[in-house]
């Protein structure tokens, strides 16, 4: 899987929040659209990083134990 440095920083504030965090909390976050925020969110849905349940931009999001070693094994 490609180093993407926005999905770090996605999945680096996640593990930050372990309650999980609204999309719209993290765009607020870190400077960034709620699209690229929600793409990267499926992104890591996707690969198993991180857990989403999207209702209509709501829903909490978590980094999985996956995401948390993927952080790890890029020295995060």
């Amino acid at each position: 899987m490609p180093i993407d440095n926005d999905r770090n920083r996605i999945l680096m504030a996640l593990r930050e929040r372990p309650p999980g965090a609204q999309s719209r909390e993290l765009a607020d976050a870190l400077g960034f659209a709620q699209d690229v925020v929600e793409r990267h969110l499926q992104y890591c849905v996707d690969y198993a990083l991180a857990t989403w349940k999207k209702k209509d931009g709501t829903g909490l999001a978590v980094i999985t134990d996956r995401g948390r070693d993927y952080l790890s094994r890029q020295g995060l």
